[in-house]
């Protein structure tokens, strides 16, 4: 086989050819001819194939060991985190800066065996939500139950609803709520992660393994679940009153003496929005002055 006609026959340089020939030969596929000791002929079709799909199997072969001997690391990392947390002496850990919560987060999602729920009180951006779709599939995938309650803006939402109907479509429970507490996430109900200040621009946050303090955030986690409604359905009135559970959160709200800003940043609507919900209840209650629907809304139990 001589590199300098195959060179010209195949329209390449010759050092072209020469790697591309140095190249079949690390992979067996040439050997030196018996007639003339110095040119390298190719072996049969048969046995190019053969070791060819012997190197193939012998990669994979490789390729598996050290997968499994990654999962291995991770399961022992995992394992030996979870073991640290539960040593705290106070159940408590503060996390400050979004690398060590991020960290944690991660190492937390890893170590669930079971179940992992959380509580999204505001719309998640863009590029959150591409964010924690891998992560959620990975989850889903090991089987893990998820349960996320949603802010009820994500209804009104385009992005943020293709999102959570597409994670619906592959077993994860969503369900959405007029108002929120604040951010939550429960993992295996044994472990909890909670703002450690939740009006501070300083991004902290609190993991708790207090058995205790978990249950108590369980319970409200379930509570508010009870009474959510599934992504898939629209939330209905209530039969004695008429009010959806948003419009009774309004009132709650502005109740207390709140401005239409703040009610609306709590709600997840604009500010407009809840001007115009505040003129349908006043119409239905046949009220001239937001006291005077105050005032009417208890008379009728509304409040």
């Amino acid at each position: 086989m001589d590199a300098t006609l195959l060179a010209e026959r195949l329209g390449l340089s010759q050092d072209q050819v020469g790697t591309s020939l140095d190249t079949l030969a690390d992979l067996a596929l040439l050997r030196l001819s018996r007639e003339a000791p110095q040119q390298r002929r190719p072996v049969s079709p048969e046995r190019a194939r053969a070791l060819l799909l012997r190197r193939q199997e012998e990669e994979l072969q490789a390729r598996h060991a050290a997968l499994e001997a990654n999962r291995i690391a991770v399961a022992t990392a995992a394992e030996q985190a979870t073991r640290a947390r539960q040593q705290l002496p106070t159940g408590t850990e503060q996390l400050d800066g979004l690398d060590e919560i991020q960290s944690c987060l991660e190492s937390l999602v890893q170590s669930a065996t079971t179940e992992l729920c959380s509580i999204v009180p505001t719309l998640m951006t863009p590029e959150a939500l591409e964010a924690s779709r891998a992560l959620d599939e990975e989850l889903l995938g090991r089987g893990i139950a998820l349960k996320t309650l949603c802010h009820e803006g994500v209804r009104t939402n385009p992005r943020s609803l293709a999102h959570g109907r597409s994670m619906a479509a592959i077993g994860a429970q969503l369900r959405t709520a007029p108002a929120l507490p604040h951010r939550l996430l429960l993992v295996d109900r044994a472990t909890a992660l909670v703002p450690f200040d939740p009006i501070s621009p300083v991004p902290s946050a609190v993991l708790v393994t207090t058995p205790g303090i978990v249950a108590a955030l369980a319970e409200l986690f379930d509570r508010i679940w009870a009474g959510a409604t599934p992504l898939d359905q629209s939330p209905a009135p209530d039969h004695a009153t008429g009010l959806t559970a948003a419009e009774r959160e309004l009132l709650t709200i502005l109740s207390t003496g709140l401005t239409d800003e703040v009610a609306a940043k709590r709600l997840g609507v604009s500010v407009r929005t809840v001007k115009r919900r505040m003129e349908e209840l006043m119409r239905r209650l046949e009220a001239g002055s937001r006291f005077e629907a105050g005032f009417k809304a208890c008379q009728h139990g509304w409040l």
